[in-house]
């Protein structure tokens, strides 16, 4: 049986890259929704890949307490 990416994301055994991941995947993470996952994918087709993971507080809608709760689930 397989697990669910979220429940594999809540025990932290899986980061995901946030310079590949679709919306839906992002979706997984703890506070992100549909849209700010789409804003996040837009950022990342009109600037590029993410440099940095700190450089996800630039998307709009993630601030540090946002970014702080879902950082420990991504990665490069």
């Amino acid at each position: 049986m397989r697990k669910s990416c979220s429940l594999i994301i809540k025990q932290g055994r899986v980061r995901l890259s946030i310079n590949t991941v679709s919306a839906g995947e992002l979706e997984e993470l703890p506070g992100i929704g549909p849209v700010l996952a789409e804003r996040i994918v837009q950022y990342r087709n009109q600037r590029g890949r993410f440099g940095t993971l700190e450089e996800l507080q630039d998307v709009e809608g993630i601030g540090a307490k946002l970014y702080a709760r879902i950082c420990p689930y991504i990665k490069l």
